[in-house]
Order: structure tokens, then sequence, then C-alpha cells
């Protein structure tokens, strides 16, 4: 458990000092942490879906994000009950500092991670590497965004993290089975 806490107080001490250094941050990371909200990965899930050569890394994200927020957000939350970090008194400051962004649930696993990780890791696995490790960034920086606004503690979003991508990535082996394969195929054609 201490080294959960060392590994955590590091990261927030980080975040605090990019805060400290560049005030701007600020209102970067309150934007970026909208993305990971259900509804925007949903809307880029569901369009992949309707593009015929996309279809079956838009199914991957669309059922990675429902299943890996169901086990973080209903599941694993309220099992964990882990206050936020501005619970915290040792904390509760820095979260002021960067706009008392309120959450009212559980703190982990970071719900916002989770999704997006699961939303976006399916883009790397369907897509040519050149380019799709930008939804890895992408996510990566929602991420960070939860400890930056003092949100959730770095291992909230670590845990969020594996969850998205062990469930995507399962779905992606399931998809990928030749047998599965030709039965969406046979259902979406005909």
């Amino acid at each position: 458990m201490e080294i959960i806490n060392i590994f955590d107080r590091s990261i927030i001490e980080f975040a605090h000092g990019l805060h400290n250094n560049y005030r701007m941050l600020d209102l970067f990371f309150s934007a970026v942490t909208n993305f990971g909200e259900i509804l925007p990965l949903m809307a880029i899930s569901i369009i992949l879906i309707f593009i015929k050569r996309t279809r079956l890394c838009g199914i991957n994200m669309l059922s990675s994000l429902f299943i890996s927020i169901f086990i973080g957000a209903i599941i694993l939350k309220p099992l964990i009950a882990r206050e936020r970090p501005f619970a915290d008194p040792l904390y509760n400051e820095y979260w002021i500092t960067v706009g008392k962004h309120l959450e009212t649930s559980f703190s982990c696993p970071s719900s916002h991670s989770t999704a997006s990780f699961a939303a976006l890791f399916p883009i790397f696995l369907y897509f040519n590497k050149k380019y799709s490790f930008i939804a890895l960034i992408i996510a990566l920086t929602i991420g960070f965004s939860r400890v930056y606004l003092m949100v959730h503690y770095p291992s909230d979003v670590l845990l969020g993290m594996c969850l998205g991508i062990i469930v995507s990535s399962i779905i992606y082996l399931i998809l990928n089975n030749q047998n599965i394969k030709k039965l969406i195929k046979f259902n979406i054609y005909n």
C-alpha cells in the first residue's frame, strides 16, 4: 500500500507543479477531461459502426465501453469505495486551485480512464500503428487530466486504464475469431 501512496503522491506533485508553472493547462485539462465522458466515445463508436470498413472496430469500441464501465463503475467502485483525492486535506487546496471539479461517486477506478481506453484502444488494435497510436495518446491525456484536476489518484487512472485495455483486448480476440467474424458479416450484410 505504501508503494501505491508514493506513486500517487509523486504523480500528483508533478501535476500540481505543471499547474503552478503553466496555469493555462487548467483550461486545457478541463476541456480534455470531457472527451472521456461516455457520450462522445459512444458517438465515435456508432459512427465507426456505420462505416463498412471500420464496423468491427466500432462494435469492439461500443461493446468494450459498456462492459468495462459496468465492471468499473457498477461493480468495482462500490467494492473499493475509495474517497476522491479532494476529500483528503493534503490535496484539497490543489483541487481548489485547479477549478474545484466536483465528482460525487467513489474514486477507484477512474470511469473516464476506463471508458477512454476501452473505446480508444481498439482504434490502436485495428488501424495502422503509424497513426493509431494517437488514440492512445488521447486516452492517456484524458487519464492524466483526471489527476491534474484532482478528481482521481493516479492509481485510480492506472486501474481504469488496465480495465479498459483488458476488456477491449478480450472483445478484440472474440470479434476476430473467424467464426464470429463470418456471423457478424452475414447478419450485417444480409
